[in-house]
């Protein structure tokens, strides 16, 4: 399916403009359009950083596997398999395992964060999304856009 469609269970893709400096691919899988439409409007902030967007766990798998982003950013409560499934699959994967993903939740409890965080994410941001943090992010993340590996760091906890 063509990825402009704006359809709940298609794909989406926007390109952002922004500053210099950060540049990549990231894909954010998200069910709430609203959630999407405000992480949209942030890396609208970024030029250079292309967004793609799932409303499902699979299919943000498979998106994943197609465009290899340089940045997933993940929701923990998705409808069709958990946030902590996608990244256990992710990780599964000799190629997807080297993306960074960020997970994304109102869920700020310590041994929740501290669970994805060993489960492989690099960072965790909770909800309601905390503008600055989220640019730092992207902007550590994406400055050289496949080069970190990982996560280029240590796990991060980013909560408001």
């Amino acid at each position: 399916e063509p990825l402009e469609r704006t359809e709940a269970s298609t794909g989406r893709e926007s390109k952002a403009s922004s500053t210099p400096g950060t540049g990549g691919i990231v894909l954010y899988i998200e069910d709430n359009l609203s959630n999407f439409r405000l992480v949209e409007r942030i890396l609208a902030l970024r030029p250079g950083i292309r967004l793609i967007s799932a409303m499902q766990g699979r299919m943000g798998l498979d998106l994943a596997q197609t465009h290899r982003p340089d940045l997933i950013l993940l929701d923990v409560h998705l409808p069709d398999i958990s946030g902590g499934e996608v990244l256990a699959e992710l990780q599964a994967d000799d190629q997807l395992r080297r993306i960074p993903v960020v997970m994304i939740s109102a869920d700020a409890i310590p041994a929740t964060i501290g669970r994805f965080l060993a489960q492989g994410a690099g960072a965790y941001l909770t909800k309601p999304l905390d503008v600055k943090k989220l640019l730092t992010l992207l902007d550590e993340r994406l400055k050289h856009p496949g080069a970190a590996g990982k996560a280029g760091g240590s796990p991060q906890r980013y909560s408001s």
